[in-house]
């Protein structure tokens, strides 16, 4: 039998021109992880749409920094603006968000999904690496601590309890449609 998150959809934000492997890894651990679940990931670093010819890695990553280097600047605006409108497209379109922050990289848009996602009233989840005590003061006024995670393993955990229904998720963020049930036909009154 599905789970409670069957049918939903994940945005996976976390940082990609700065980290070690473009942000790739974890994304396709939690994507596999997910789909398990009848979850489907929305991947910034493999989008799934013809908006954009830019995943933002590899060799389009430094395409796009040697953009930047030779100062043409309006080159590279003109190749991140369909970057910025597909991430945040699919920010808008998931129903969840788990965000990995890495405290020692240089940030942008991850800060953007992820206060995007927090404005939408969305459910956000945040793995922290080194721990939630890495977490900088201004986020505690910003999102729930029991939202915050140490690691991969304990966001899968938590998701696990959401799936199998074992906690009660918050109401005010996580409206979950049960896409598995038939609507009833409502009939009009006899009149």
């Amino acid at each position: 039998m599905a789970g409670k998150l069957n049918g939903q959809r994940c945005y996976l934000a976390g940082p990609i021109d700065h980290s070690e492997d473009d942000g790739i890894g974890w994304r396709i651990e939690m994507t596999e992880w997910l789909a398990e679940r009848g979850v489907m990931a929305l991947d910034p670093t493999d989008k799934r749409t013809s908006n954009t010819i830019f995943n933002e890695i590899g060799d389009e990553q430094k395409n796009l920094g040697q953009l930047r280097e030779l100062g043409r600047f309006h080159e590279l605006r003109n190749a991140m603006k369909p970057i910025v409108l597909a991430d945040l497209r699919m920010v808008e379109i998931s129903d969840f968000l788990i965000v990995y922050l890495d405290p020692s990289v240089q940030m942008c848009g991850t800060w953007e999904e992820l206060f995007v996602g927090l404005r939408q009233h969305k459910p956000v989840f945040v793995v922290v690496k080194g721990g939630k005590q890495k977490l900088n003061f201004w986020m505690f006024g910003r999102i729930n601590p029991d939202f915050v995670f140490d690691s991969f393993e304990d966001v899968k955990n938590y998701l696990e309890e959401v799936d199998n229904e074992t906690i009660r998720v918050d109401s005010s963020r996580w409206i979950f449609f049960d896409y598995n049930i038939e609507p009833e036909i409502l009939s009009s009154p006899q009149r």
